[in-house]
């Protein structure tokens, strides 16, 4: 029987073995995996913060070609106000020519 509770002893020491090893895989399973979510997350906040550069880029040229824009609209008024007033001066240009040549032709 002496024989009997030695080989139970070397089973339950084996099983804490096997048990120990599986803890200690898992245990550095588990590290890794946080070593490769930590590096994600890394890699994640950097293009993030790439991503973010280039939000404010887009912005900063947005508002430059609104400027551009608003700049073209006077621009645009401007010259129909000169166009309006270059019709208008042809207006009486002609109204004037007409009344002087229907002068020279009564007299």
């Amino acid at each position: 029987m002496a024989g009997t509770g030695m080989g139970r002893g070397s089973d339950s020491q084996k099983q804490l073995l096997g048990l120990i090893r599986n803890f200690a895989a898992e245990k550095s399973q588990g590290e890794r995996r946080v070593v490769n979510l930590r590096k994600q997350i890394e890699k994640l906040k950097s293009e993030l913060s790439e991503a973010n550069a280039e939000l404010e880029n887009a912005k900063r040229c947005k508002e430059l070609v609104e400027q551009d824009l608003k700049g073209f609209e006077v621009q645009l008024m401007l010259t129909e106000s000169s166009a309006q007033t270059l019709e208008v001066t042809l207006f009486l240009i002609s109204v004037i020519s007409l009344t002087f040549f229907n002068r020279i032709q009564f007299n």
